[in-house]
C-alpha cells in the first residue's frame, strides 16, 4: 500500500468527533481513494479496499460495526466558516460528504429469524462547498503515506502526526493551547501532568520510533520534542497558554532522489536494500503468532538469522531463541522478506 493522503492544512482545524484509531484509519484511505479517483467521481468502496491491517482484514463483523460508527461520526464532523458583511458575523458550517450510501449484504437471507447484515460496499460523494480541502492542491497541503499513518498506534498520535505533517519541512510547530486541546479532543478537566503522561510522551515515543514501510526504514519525526509556552499567573508555574514543537525538518530535495533511486533499483537491489535497513536497525515483526528481531542475512544462501523475543516479568521483550529462516530459492526469499516488512511490530 503506497498511496498518498494529501488534503488542505484547513482539514486540520476540523474536530473529529471521538474518532477511534481505527476509524482515523479508514477514514484517511477514503482520501487516499479520493484523491485517486478525483473530487468530481462518486467514490465507491468495497469491503476489500478496507484490510488495510490484520483485525479489518480477518473479520467482516469487526469491519462492519466500524463502518456503522463511522457512519454516524462523519455527519458529525464539520468545518466551520466565518463570513463577514457590514452588519453580521455568519457562522457557516459544511459537511464533508453530500451523500453516504452503505450497502449491506444479509447473513443469512434464507433464514427468517436471522435478520443481521454485513457491509459490502460503500458509495460517496464530496460536498462540493468542501472540495478544496480534499483536492489535489499543490501548494498549502499535507501529505503522508497512508500505510505510515496506519502502521501508528493511538487516536492521539494520528492526529497530532497529521497536524505536524503540515510543518513537515520547517520543523516547528506552534498551537494555541486551547484549540490544541479541541483538536485533540483532550478533556478540559484533564490535569497537565496526566496530558503529559497519558497522551504527549507516549505519542512522541511513538512517533519517533524507526519502522520499515515500502523498504525504507522511516522515522516520522526525527528529534521530535514539545515546550509548553506560559504566561505568568497565579499559581505554581503560570498559565499554559500555547505548545511549541520542534522536529528535523525533512529534506524534500534528498528525499526525492532517495525515492527515485529505490524507483528505479532492480528487484534484487531492492531486497538487498531492505535487508540491510531490517538489521543493522533491529527491526522487529510478527510471523506465525510470535515476534522476532531482524539480526543477520546472507543474500546468497537465501537465509535470514532473527531472535525469538517473549516478554519477561515485566512485560518486557528480550531474546529467547534464535531462528534461522531458510529459503529454496530467490523468489521464495523475496516473499519471505516481503512478509516479514508487511507484518512489522
Amino acid at each position: 500500500m503506497s498511496d498518498i493522503v494529501k488534503y488542505h492544512n484547513d482539514f486540520n482545524k476540523i474536530q473529529l468527533p471521538s474518532f477511534t484509531e481505527q476509524e482515523q484509519n479508514l477514514l484517511f484511505l477514503i482520501f487516499a481513494k479520493i484523491k485517486e479517483k478525483g473530487i468530481e467521481n462518486e467514490i465507491q468502496l468495497y469491503a476489500d479496499d478496507f484490510k488495510i491491517n490484520e483485525r479489518l482484514s480477518n473479520s467482516r463483523d469487526y469491519l462492519t460495526d466500524n463502518i456503522n460508527s463511522l457512519k454516524y461520526k462523519f455527519f458529525k464532523a464539520n468545518f466551520k466558516q466565518i463570513l463577514e458583511t457590514e452588519t453580521e458575523v455568519i457562522h457557516r458550517y459544511v459537511n464533508l460528504f453530500e451523500t453516504m450510501e452503505i450497502h449491506y449484504v444479509k447473513r443469512d437471507p434464507y433464514d427468517g429469524y436471522d435478520t443481521s447484515t454485513l457491509f459490502n460496499r460503500m458509495a460517496l460523494k464530496i460536498n462540493p462547498d468542501f472540495s478544496y480541502l480534499v483536492n489535489q492542491l499543490t501548494t498549502n497541503f499535507t501529505s503522508f503515506e497512508l500505510a505510515e499513518f496506519i502502521a501508528l498506534s493511538g487516536k492521539y498520535t494520528k492526529t497530532l502526526y497529521r497536524l505536524l505533517k503540515q510543518y513537515r519541512t520547517t520543523g516547528k510547530a506552534y498551537f494555541e493551547w486551547e484549540n490544541f486541546l479541541r483538536i485533540l479532543e483532550i478533556p478540559e478537566k484533564m490535569r497537565m501532568c496526566d496530558i503529559d503522561k497519558d497522551i504527549l510522551k507516549p505519542a512522541i515515543k511513538e512517533l519517533t520510533k524507526e519502522r520499515t514501510l515500502f523498504d525504507q526504514v522511516r522515522v516520522p519525526f526525527k528529534n521530535l520534542s514539545f515546550e509548553k509556552k506560559k504566561i505568568s499567573a497565579r499559581g505554581r508555574g503560570g498559565k499554559v497558554v500555547g505548545i511549541e514543537f520542534t522536529f528535523k525538518p525533512e529534506n524534500i530535495t534528498i528525499q526525492k532522489i532517495e525515492n527515485e533511486a529505490i524507483k528505479n533499483a532492480s528487484d534484487e537491489e531492492k531486497i538487498l536494500m531492505t535487508c540491510n535497513k531490517l538489521c543493522q536497525s533491529k527491526i522487529r515483526f510478527r510471523y506465525e503468532e510470535k515476534i522476532y528481531q531482524s539480526n543477520s542475512f546472507d543474500f546468497y544462501d537465501f537465509t535470514f538469522n532473527a531472535a525469538e523475543l517473549q516478554e519477561d516479568e515485566n512485560g518486557n521483550l528480550i531474546p529467547y531463541d534464535t531462528r534461522v529462516f531458510k529459503c529454496k530459492n530467490e523468489k521464495d526469499f523475496f516473499k519471505l522478506i516481503k512478509l516479514f516488512t508487511n507484518n512489522i511490530y
